[in-house]
């Protein structure tokens, strides 16, 4: 039997260039102030940091999760469908909620916001600084934003909302 994937009629054919480019404003500067965060430990740990963050989000992610998508080679919310469509072939769309990535997702962007703040709150026990304390309140402000009403607000107007179980419209 043919699983039916069932589109949210009203969402958008593709999102906005400002919502595209607001998005991926977020996720960089979530990577650069964790990144920040782990260069308080050691700069080693701050480049592993960024250098596995942006393999992860834009290229594992993009092959595992963008590639069974509706926005494949479209505009989506952040325009990784684009960016996925550059350097994969299509999957099936029917696959989606199956996929690796799908279950993946939530760990990757978790251990992206969890870990940072470890390394924050570690750095911090050796003596609370000014820029420590600004990594610290940027990483809390873009963790919320990015797992709560930003994700709400993207996942309100997808066409995949119906289907997606990761979907933050539900």
């Amino acid at each position: 039997m043919k699983k039916v994937v069932q589109l949210y009629e009203a969402g958008l054919e593709e999102y906005p260039v400002r919502d595209v480019i607001a998005g991926n404003l977020t996720m960089v500067a979530l990577i650069a102030a964790g990144t920040l965060a782990c260069w308080f430990i050691s700069p080693a740990f701050g480049i592993a940091y960024a250098a596995l963050s942006v393999v992860m989000v834009y290229v594992v992610m993009r092959r595992l999760v963008c590639t069974r998508c509706h926005y494949f080679g479209k505009r989506c919310g952040t325009g990784w469908g684009i960016l996925a469509a550059m350097w994969f072939t299509r999957g099936r769309i029917e696959e989606f909620n199956q996929s690796a990535g799908v279950r993946l997702a939530p760990v990757v962007y978790g251990l992206m916001a969890l870990l940072p703040l470890v390394a924050i709150t570690v750095a911090l026990l050796g003596g609370a600084t000014t820029s420590k304390l600004l990594v610290l309140g940027l990483l809390l402000a873009l963790s919320f934003y990015s797992m709560g009403p930003g994700r709400r607000r993207a996942c309100s107007v997808c066409k995949m909302r119906l289907f997606c179980k990761g979907s933050a419209a539900k």
